[in-house]
């Protein structure tokens, strides 16, 4: 890090664009599951394990995504996995928009999810490999502001068909399913952007003087390094503790404001709405600190104010007035100390032709243990709201905790010195 400031030129702005829609698939995704929850529970009849399984289900297939995808775009090259991913996200979602009873909605839930979730690890390895250290933290930590505008954008439409029932879905997750096949196309049949591509690889290349041959990882030898496992181990702990907060309200924000404290749709999607710009603005402010030494007190002021807000919803878990100002809080300032920082380090710490892998496989765990939580959250919602918000706290505690850490010995997971051995897998 340092405060040089070097400028995204319009080649790096655009493969950015175009590969950091993948982070706004994955928000909108969950977002637009959470928004359309308490419309589905109404006209398809869920009961609450129903809704805990549709939403686990979603992030279960993200999770094998993650795994799958790393993995297949390491063996077989990040582009050409890149550029199948997205296809899919749209075939899921334009299932998902028309489904008109449980089964094609698990179905469409199933094919989005698993696409989403291979395209995220993919998409970062894409951004990381094409970039120069000068502006690596603002090339990753701006795939959150792809991530936030997807929780925005999805809440904004769920406001604006808050009234037309099944409509509403169809309008979230067909959006989502056009944005998917411009995507496509624009990955496909863009010579300008396969050109951006190949072009910005090779400079990255000449520029650290590295060797263009890719590298054989094979992940269980890269664990062998202890470094490396110490520094998956915390990184995946601290992703974990933070998406676990992030997760429940992304996903269910709407049903507990709705089911819980009794406010109505139009009231729990305006809330959001507002709770999700105050996250836009903080992370227009984290990309403009993230490649500066300003980075980490962001981080621990970020963090901060994410406990408080927790720990004064759980104080105060009977009124929805609490419930909704600490929401707004912990929205306006997670950005600062969650998923951009955590891109960042999966990036920073980890060989460049195994980034995808091992960034997918701790990503996989993430999601398979969110996944698992997600299922009894409608009903642990339902048993006791108090009980929620103090595990939310909890979780910010821990995920701190491994932050502070990581910071502490960042520079000793550095995997630099790999990038000159060749591990070849057996």
């Amino acid at each position: 890090m340092n405060d040089k400031r070097v400028s995204l030129s319009k080649d790096d702005v655009m493969l950015i664009f175009v590969a950091g829609l993948a982070s706004y698939m994955d928000a909108a995704l969950l977002v637009s599951l959470g928004v359309a929850l308490p419309i589905w529970t109404k006209y398809l009849t869920l009961n609450s394990w129903m809704v805990g399984l549709i939403s686990t289900l979603l992030t279960v297939a993200v999770a094998i995504g993650s795994f799958i995808g790393g993995w297949l775009s390491d063996k077989f090259g990040r582009v050409t996995v890149f550029n199948a991913d997205i296809f899919f996200v749209a075939v899921g979602s334009f299932i998902i928009a028309i489904s008109s009873n449980v089964t094609i909605l698990l179905i469409g839930v199933i094919i989005a999810g698993l696409a989403s979730g291979a395209d995220l690890p993919t998409s970062l390895a894409v951004i990381s490999e094409r970039m120069t250290k000068e502006v690596y933290g603002r090339a990753i930590s701006s795939t959150q502001m792809f991530w936030t505008v997807g929780i925005l954008l999805s809440q904004f439409i769920g406001f604006l068909t808050a009234t037309r029932g099944m409509g509403s879905p169809a309008a979230l997750f067909g959006w989502i399913g056009l944005v998917a096949l411009i995507n496509w196309c624009v990955r496909v049949f863009s010579k300008k952007f396969r050109t951006i591509e190949t072009t910005l690889a090779v400079e990255v290349q000449n520029e650290t003087h590295s060797v263009s041959k890719p590298k054989k990882y094979h992940v269980n030898d890269l664990l062998k390094h202890r470094n490396i496992l110490i520094s998956i181990v915390l990184l995946t702990i601290f992703y974990l503790f933070w998406n676990l907060p992030a997760n429940t309200w992304g996903s269910f924000v709407n049903y507990f404001l709705v089911t819980v404290d009794n406010r109505s749709q139009a009231y729990s999607t305006v809330i959001a709405l507002i709770a999700n710009i105050a996250c836009l603005i903080s992370n227009f402010f984290y990309f403009k600190v993230s490649d500066t030494k300003w980075r980490y007190p962001v981080m621990y002021g970020g963090l901060l104010v994410g406990l408080i807000a927790f720990l004064t919803a759980g104080i105060f878990s009977s009124y929805w007035q609490a419930f909704t100002l600490a929401y707004i809080c912990y929205s306006a300032t997670n950005t600062l100390w969650g998923e951009a920082l955590y891109k960042i380090w999966t990036q920073s710490f980890y060989p460049v032709d195994a980034r995808a892998s091992l960034t997918g496989f701790s990503y996989g765990v993430v999601r398979a243990l969110t996944a698992l939580f997600s299922l009894i959250t409608p009903t642990l919602m339902g048993y006791s709201p108090k009980m929620l918000l103090w595990i939310m706290a909890g979780c910010t505690l821990v995920s701190g905790l491994c932050a502070i850490i990581i910071v502490q010995h960042r520079d000793k997971f550095k995997a630099t010195d790999l990038e000159n051995e060749q591990v070849e897998s057996e």
